[in-house]
């Protein structure tokens, strides 16, 4: 993994340069399974395919996770940015209001578990995949 190649996505994502898709292609290219972006600490944790881990801040200005998580909403955020219609910073404003805490996107799962600060969670397939 390379951590300047990651951090890249990080800013592209928040300047809204790339979308979800380009992400996650990008990232896979380099050798990324998954990662969880904590929204409390605004720290990312990438995993390797071969065990290793690389941390990196996530430079974002995130207001409190609210206490009750609230899966309707994230699920109707997920959907709006699937569609396009809001940024990757926007989607992070509406989650957090929605009582996200940190999410988890499974790469080779092809999934996202996003939980709450009880331990709450609500599970997203990536579009195109059926359970």
């Amino acid at each position: 993994m390379n951590p300047k190649i990651i951090e890249e996505c990080i800013a592209l994502s928040l300047a809204a340069k790339i979308k979800f898709p380009e992400v996650i292609s990008r990232l896979q290219a380099e050798g990324v399974e998954r990662y969880l972006c904590d929204l409390v600490g605004l720290r990312v944790h990438y995993y390797s395919t071969k065990g290793g881990c690389c941390t990196l801040s996530l430079a974002y200005k995130a207001a409190p996770v609210a206490l009750h998580f609230d899966a309707a909403a994230v699920k109707k955020s997920v959907a709006s940015s699937q569609k396009g219609e809001i940024t990757y910073v926007q989607f992070l404003d509406q989650i957090i209001a929605a009582g996200c805490a940190h999410y988890e996107v499974y790469i080779t799962g092809k999934k996202v578990i996003y939980f709450g600060r009880d331990g709450n969670q609500h599970v997203e397939l990536f579009p195109g995949i059926r359970d």
